[in-house]
């Protein structure tokens, strides 16, 4: 009779677990603070070259480093988002914060890489205030955004989806 138990126990453990991994899944593939933005906001066309599609996104933030000390602050955000055509937003406790527009990319003749400015829309709030960033990846799950001089800070993400 104990053996009877067990199976149907196990069963249900197994799909317990998957039903509530397929429901979180489910709500951060489909989280999306910059929905309502259509892409042609701001440009009727793709802003960066094919190697800078990577940016698109919904990024979670876990690092801000740099500034005069080196140590960065903390957090103070969850999320960045990019959407094409260059729309960012920036989020905390699921709600919109700043958003706007990314800068056309602008190639320095160094090979720093990719240099973007956040542009905020003038019906936005303010909140991001270090604007010009150069992008960096490490792997596809990776985002830096790191400042182009001294005692600015550098902000690392995680990809969401």
């Amino acid at each position: 009779m104990k053996r009877t138990l067990r199976i149907p126990l196990l069963i249900f453990i197994i799909l317990s677990s998957w039903i509530l991994y397929a429901c979180n899944k489910d709500r951060t593939d489909s989280l999306s603070y910059l929905g309502e933005f259509e892409k042609t906001k701001y440009f009727q066309e793709e802003i960066f070259a094919p190697s800078g599609l990577q940016i698109y996104g919904l990024w979670q933030v876990f690092d801000i480093s740099g500034g005069i000390l080196g140590d960065g602050y903390e957090v103070n955000f969850d999320y960045l988002e990019i959407k094409e055509f260059g729309i960012y937003g920036f989020v905390r406790n699921e709600t919109l914060l700043e958003y706007g527009q990314i800068g056309p990319a602008l190639q320095t003749g160094y090979d720093i890489g990719l240099k973007v400015d956040f542009v905020m829309d003038e019906t936005s709030n303010s909140f991001f205030e270090d604007r010009e960033k150069y992008v960096g990846f490490s792997g596809k799950d990776t985002l830096h955004l790191l400042s182009p001089c001294c005692d600015r800070f550098d902000y690392h993400f995680k990809r969401v989806r």
